[in-house]
């Protein structure tokens, strides 16, 4: 057996821990706490000295079995056993386990003889001065300067306000890394830091002695004499003092600021969820790490922010873990769904060996259960994430707590007012909840934003912890059904008391209204299976707001899917004006869509409208009915003839009814093939539009003017016309304008007949993400008209398939012109390719995917 390795000599005795009450004898082989030796084995005793003689330093298993055990094989389960005896002696504070690596010491480590305790008595004129040594850490300890990744601003702008002596208050969420960079900037000072966490206290009055105790002060005489003792033994001194964890104990930490304010030299950091509120203090707030999101691309992971960090936690947990292109995306989104909050993301990344990466994405729907492994060298509250929100949480009052909890039902921010229709009714109790928003806000745990007027949010995971809290309130008299249930409904009420507000084609309401979609989802979503009243009104309010928008789609979805229950109810306890609105609102959905049985809601509508003797609720229902007639036979003379008798009996018609009239006369004129009519009535119709500011209604004007003139075969009117509108409602390129598909399909119709296809597919990337941002097939005819000129005649059969398709999916039905078009594009190919072999194109598209058929429209498919 060789022979043992010997020992590293280490001089003097090494004191440590909390008030240094460690003492660490190497020569002797003992240990000291609190001055009398503790029961420690001999191994036990050698990787202690291996840990303390490297303090911060990773020590590998392999380093330690090899220091404790040289020359042996031994399991790896005997070191396991031996760190879980220090720990029984130290606590768990003191060393830290690096996952699949190995161990660090985590105590400050200073020799024994360095400094001795310095009694205290009444303030002299000079009073005595501690030697300028390692600074002492009551829990905390102070940690090697390192990097913190994304928190290089920050640094800078901590470390410039500490350059001018007073208070500095770094102020966060709960686990945004308040701690971390204390840390850093203490371990980067160059003159002496003392760290004093304050977690572990309950009582104001403790403060001054876990002071005293981290500068190795001794107190004497009365308690209320020493605060000012502690100030008459800091004067003078250059010294950055730190007061980590103060939100519990706001009040005395701000009263010690205070004190030392006049003090020349020292600086005060205090970290804490919610400022002290002092005269001089200067707050610096930490926010959660940058997100990127995936559109960046999949290369090289950015040096800073939350994607960087959970990236290298990553890899630290697991060497194996690469970053790939198809990792990229699920990065992206671990991130989006932490926040970009530090302490989340590195408890997630510890999750990713054991998991996989796909594993945590999916499992953050239970976030709580998966955010559970923080690093024992962390305070116990933050050792897991639950632990760090309900040490935020508890420090609220009870009327906070109500408050936050019930925010939490709030998707994506909310406003002010949103916020007081969920809390009251009372218009007097509305600063009872701005002033409960306002604590909430200093105490991070809501988000406002720097826009005029705010808004407001909780970070996901915040919400998530928010949820849970109301999800465990028991009833009470006032809310038999539980808090969430009558949290929930408000909510409901709330959202349709704003989208009733809504004033068709009004930018102002309009704009009111659409941050609130994903609010708008969740209360329909709770309505839906609680009050159908509720939902009928707002997904009716809903589709009204979203005509013009990339919502338009999806709100009409959630509009449909209500349908078998409003067939239900009808006649019953139902109010007939509810159903009236809802079926008004359907008939619209269904001809935005070209659904073939839109007329039948539409008449419904109409007879409710009549029945309840509102004349211009019954005027808007009969527009709807008018357009919602794709064929030329006597129920559209009805409906028209129905419209102007109402038009008529209505002397001060207002100009936005009188443009809904035209719209429809307009439709009925498309449908009994009079073009000349169309163009007339449209021309109208825009200018009407353009007089009232209306934007929206005159973009859909001027791209139904392009399309009659393509019908007209005035092609290069219609051209000229298309491209001037096409710049005009996409001049940001961003492709949000709800018209873009009905401005893009008139002007690639006209550039195909004018021959002029190099202009045509330029249109393409353009058409195709229109198609697939508001859910349109519409562009599908263009799409084949493009294909069959260009001679591709297999791949224009394939796409015609597809686009019969994608009208049949959703019961629509095409355009007289549309028909035509196909028609004449069916034929090419039969001729070109024999009529069999388009038959069976045809019947292949019908099978494409839309991947597929893109690839198919650009000539990018094999």
């Amino acid at each position: 057996m060789p022979n043992p390795q010997p020992r590293s000599p280490v001089i003097a005795p090494l004191r440590f821990g909390p008030s240094r009450r460690f003492e660490l004898q190497p020569e002797e082989g003992r240990l000291l706490v609190d001055g009398q030796p503790a029961t420690l084995g001999r191994r036990a005793l050698d990787l202690l000295i291996a840990l303390a003689e490297r303090p911060e330093h990773l020590l590998t298993k392999g380093e330690l079995l090899d220091r404790v055990w040289p020359g042996l094989v031994v399991e790896e389960a005997n070191l396991q056993m031996q760190i879980s005896n220090l720990r029984k002696v130290l606590g768990n504070e003191l060393i830290a386990t690096v996952p699949g690596r190995g161990y660090r010491f985590t105590a400050q480590v200073g020799e024994a003889a360095s400094v001795p305790p310095m009694p205290l008595s009444a303030p002299t004129a000079t009073p005595p001065q501690p030697a300028p040594v390692a600074s002492v850490a009551t829990a905390a300890p102070r940690p090697a300067a390192r990097r913190l990744i994304g928190r290089d601003p920050d640094l800078a702008r901590l470390e410039a306000l500490l350059q001018v002596e007073g208070c500095v208050t770094l102020v966060g969420t709960a686990g945004v890394g308040k701690t971390s960079l204390a840390r850093l900037v203490a371990a980067r000072w160059a003159g002496r830091s003392v760290w004093v966490d304050l977690a572990a206290l309950d009582q104001d009055q403790q403060i001054t002695g876990a002071l005293a105790r981290a500068l190795d002060l001794h107190l004497t005489g009365h308690d209320e004499d020493a605060p000012a003792q502690l100030v008459a033994a800091l004067d003078g001194q250059q010294l950055l003092l730190v007061l980590d964890n103060a939100e519990h104990l706001v009040q005395a930490c701000a009263e010690l600021a205070s004190l030392l304010g006049p003090l020349a030299g020292v600086r005060l950091l205090v970290t804490s969820q919610v400022p002290l509120a002092v005269a001089g203090e200067r707050v610096l707030r930490l926010e959660p790490l940058a997100l990127v999101g995936p559109e960046a691309g999949t290369g090289a992971v950015a040096p800073d922010g939350a994607l960087a960090l959970l990236v290298e936690r990553v890899i630290a947990a697991d060497h194996r873990f690469a970053v790939t292109p198809a990792a990229q995306p699920l990065l992206h989104a671990v991130c989006a769904q932490l926040d970009g909050l530090p302490l989340a993301l590195e408890m997630a990344a510890a999750r990713v060996p054991l998991l996989g990466l796909q594993g945590v994405h999916d499992a953050l729907a239970q976030r709580f259960a998966l955010l559970t492994r923080g690093h024992r060298d962390a305070a116990t509250r933050h050792r897991t994430l639950h632990n760090a929100l309900e040490w935020s949480y508890a420090l609220l009052g009870s009327t906070e707590q109500r408050l936050f909890r019930s925010l939490g039902v709030f998707a994506d921010g909310f406003t002010l007012d949103l916020a007081v229709g969920l809390m009251t009714d009372d218009p007097q109790a509305r600063w009872d909840v701005i002033d409960g928003l306002a604590t909430l806000a200093d105490r991070s745990l809501v988000v406002v934003s720097s826009e005029d007027p705010p808004r407001y949010r909780l970070l996901e995971t915040l919400r998530a912890f928010a949820l849970e809290q109301l999800a465990q309130q028991p009833a009470q008299a006032d809310a038999p059904a539980g808090e969430a249930a009558t949290v929930r409904r408000r909510h409901a009420g709330a959202v349709l008391a704003l989208f009733s507000r809504h004033i068709l084609s009004d930018p102002v309401t309009t704009a009111m209204c659409l941050p609130e979609m994903e609010n708008a989802r969740d209360a329909l979503a709770w309505a839906r299976g609680h009050d159908l009243a509720v939902a009928a009104q707002l997904s009716a309010r809903i589709v009204g707001v979203t005509t013009f928008t990339i919502w338009r789609h999806e709100s009409g979805n959630w509009l449909l899917a209500l349908e078998p229950r409003m067939l239900e109810s009808a006649g019953l306890a139902l109010p007939a004006e509810v159903q009236a609105l809802w079926w008004t609102e359907r008939a619209r959905v269904g001809v935005i869509r070209r659904d073939a049985n839109a007329r039948v809601p539409a008449r419904r509508a109409v007879a409710l409208w009549r029945s309840l003797g509102q004349p211009r609720q019954l005027l808007r229902a009969t527009l709807g009915w008018v357009r919602s007639i794709a064929v030329a036979d006597p129920e559209l003379a009805e409906a028209c003839a129905e419209l102007k008798t109402l038009a008529e009996a209505i002397p001060d018609l207002t100009p936005r009814e009188r443009l809904g009239i035209l719209g429809a006369l307009g439709r009925a004129a498309v449908i009994r093939g009079d073009r000349l009519a169309v163009l007339a009535v449209r021309e109208k119709e825009l200018a009407l539009a353009q007089q009232l500011g209306d934007q929206d209604a005159a973009e859909a004007a001027e791209s139904s003017i392009v399309g009659v003139l393509g019908h007209l075969s005035r092609h290069a009117e219609a051209a000229e016309r298309g491209q001037a509108l096409l710049a005009r409602v996409d001049a940001d390129g961003s492709g949000r304008n709800g018209n873009l598909p009905w401005v893009i399909g008139p002007l690639l119709e006209a550039l195909v007949a004018l021959g002029r296809l190099d202009e045509a597919r330029a249109l393409l990337p353009r058409s195709l993400a229109a198609a697939r941002r508001f859910a349109t097939p519409t562009l599908g005819p263009p799409l084949c008209a493009l294909a069959s000129a260009e001679r591709r005649h297999g791949p224009a059969a394939q796409l015609l398939g597809h686009a019969r398709q994608g009208y049949e999916s959703r019961g629509m039905t095409f355009e007289p012109q549309e028909a035509a078009l196909l028609a004449g594009v069916l034929a090419a190919a039969s001729a070109a390719l024999g009529v069999a072999q388009a038959e069976r194109l045809v019947q292949q598209g019908r099978l494409l995917t839309e991947e597929a058929a893109e690839a198919l429209a650009t000539g990018d498919a094999p």
